[in-house]
């Protein structure tokens, strides 16, 4: 909590170290959602080949509806104005989630991987094991990237300087983002990284890393959005980290945009951290900590919202209670209060167990979370 930065520097060595295959990552020799979210969950024996599938919230945060909640558009508001316009998100960036065996031994041991499961785990309390960490990583295949990087590198450069590895359908891909978290608080730690060449990295809300960047600080967001950004510079600090590295050098190449360890300062603003690939559209009103408070699921079994989306778009700031309590009268709210009701189970911050649990009870069963 006092030193968050380094925390996340140091984890994102921790996951990206090399691993048994052709140029894998520790991470990607972990669970995905395909793997996790099945009938009979299974842990990879080996390495697996990385499955990318489309992002499950679309370029400029329009959100997907829930079962039972009718579809409404959801972008979110108010929107940052460009000084110029913002290139689409590509069509083939894909998305990958993947655990470690804690959180997938956690999910498989309580039973949260099926609508069934989670119908009889409604109203229960989880909390996942201090050890458990999650990766969502941001993927775009290679021959795509120089176009999207503005041609500020040439194809075949594009394996020197970014992650890359192949994919269940043969293709190549590039890792272009990725969000690491962890159990270790309650609340879990909060961390993003971006490729030092994606355009909009420091867009909006600037970048901040308070242990690898030179210049402490945030760095000012561009006024010529989308025109992208210099190589990000890194301390001593984290060139002591890399030069004891096993890993693919690529990762050199990459940023920490930022980190977040609670909801709002000490003055009651909300605190905002978001990723410029997984985020994009709604980078302004982006809290990791907020969206993920907001995973949870009702006594169908289903997802509570348009995966933590309303009509005011993403939400900011503390958690309501409104999500998870249906309440009659008036504050101060506590459990065991009379007119009190839980409407809502929470994930403990896990989306994909709201998002992704295999569904068992349709005809024929739903794979919410299954491979592009």
């Amino acid at each position: 909590m006092n030193a968050p930065d380094e925390l996340a520097w140091r984890l994102f060595l921790q996951v990206n170290a090399a691993a048994p295959g052709v140029n894998n990552a520790l991470f990607e020799t972990w669970t995905s959602d395909s793997d996790t979210f099945q009938l009979n969950p299974a842990f990879p024996t080996g390495p697996s080949p990385i499955r990318p599938r489309p992002p499950v919230i679309p370029s400029g945060g329009q959100a997907v509806a829930a079962p039972g909640i009718s579809r409404r558009k959801t972008r979110a508001a108010p929107l940052v104005i460009p000084l110029r316009p913002v290139p689409p998100k590509p069509d083939l960036t894909g998305e990958e989630v993947r655990r470690n065996r804690d959180a997938f031994d956690f999910i498989v041991k309580n039973k949260l991987y099926t609508v069934s499961g989670l119908k009889a785990a409604a109203g229960k309390s989880f909390s996942f094991p201090p050890t458990a960490i999650e990766i969502k990583a941001e993927w775009l295949p290679v021959e795509e990237i120089p176009a999207f990087m503005l041609n500020r590198i040439a194809l075949a450069d594009v394996p020197r300087q970014f992650h890359v590895n192949t994919a269940a359908d043969g293709k190549q891909y590039g890792l272009i983002a990725m969000h690491i978290i962890t159990k270790l608080v309650p609340n879990w730690t909060w961390d993003t990284f971006e490729h030092e060449l994606n355009p909009a990295r420091c867009d909006i809300i600037g970048c901040n890393d308070q242990f690898g960047m030179p210049a402490p600080g945030s760095t000012p967001a561009n006024t010529s959005v989308w025109m992208g950004y210099g190589p990000c510079l890194k301390t001593e600090a984290v060139r002591a980290l890399f030069a004891s590295a096993k890993w693919d050098s690529a990762f050199e190449h990459y940023c920490l945009k930022g980190t977040q360890t609670d909801f709002s300062d000490r003055t009651g603003l909300a605190i905002r951290l978001g990723n410029s690939i997984a985020e994009k559209g709604f980078v302004q009103q982006s809290s990791c900590m907020t969206c993920h408070a907001r995973a949870a699921w009702g006594p169908d079994g289903k997802k509570t919202s348009h995966d933590g989306f309303d009509e005011n778009g993403p939400p900011l700031g503390a958690i309501n209670l409104a999500w998870f309590w249906k309440f009659t009268g008036n504050p101060p709210i506590f459990v065991g209060m009379g007119g009190l009701t839980q409407t809502a189970t929470s994930a403990d911050f896990v989306w994909s167990v709201a998002r992704c649990a295999y569904d068992d009870t349709a005809t024929p069963p739903k794979i919410p979370c299954g491979e592009k």
